[in-house]
């Protein structure tokens, strides 16, 4: 039998301390995932252009109705930071300055993905699924479609849906936002 080495699982609070102490200065490009810190992927200028795009079709049909954050951690139980591409968060007066959001402020968690998808499905959709997060999309822009994920259950969401890029799309929680694929994957 082969003994595997013990792995240090980090909780939110020693991350923060960690970050605090400045172990990561100059850097930013981690994540917390289920105690991992994990370095995120470099992002291409597909990538950078669709979350532009993201920003702008929600920025200008949600003012005073809820916060477009990007590329900002969401607190997900007490191991996980992870940094979703777009956020929509509820609306607070002041726009988290008192604390992160948490999974109980998400109403739609967006990833892009140009060369991740495989890592974005087998470790972060399961992590949301688990956080009980209502809806995720998936922009899988290698296969120009949009994967949304609905009613979470025992980490895994029990409803997939691929959209191309001729579909209309709401998200569930914002049901009067109506957005074409094509819009979002451009």
């Amino acid at each position: 039998m082969t003994a595997l080495p013990a792995r240090k699982i980090f909780t939110v609070a020693e991350y923060h301390k960690m970050i605090d102490a400045g172990v990561f200065v100059g850097n930013s490009d981690y994540e917390l995932i289920e105690g991992e810190i994990v370095k995120k992927m470099t992002v291409g200028d597909y990538h950078i252009s669709c979350v532009n795009r993201l920003t702008m079709i929600f920025a200008s049909k949600l003012m005073g109705k809820a916060i477009v954050s990007v590329q900002n951690p969401v607190i997900i139980g007490s191991i996980s930071e992870p940094e979703p591409d777009v956020t929509l968060l509820k609306f607070r007066e002041d726009f988290y300055a008192s604390g992160k959001a948490t999974q109980e402020d998400i109403l739609l968690l967006i990833e892009v993905s140009d060369s991740t998808a495989k890592y974005d499905r087998t470790m972060k959709i399961p992590l949301y699924a688990e956080a009980g997060i209502a809806e995720v999309w998936l922009v899988n822009l290698p296969r120009q479609t949009l994967e949304i994920y609905t009613e979470p259950e025992n980490g895994k969401y029990k409803i997939v849906k691929k959209c191309e890029k001729s579909q209309t799309v709401s998200p569930k929680l914002l049901p009067a936002i109506n957005l074409k694929v094509s819009d979002i994957i451009g």
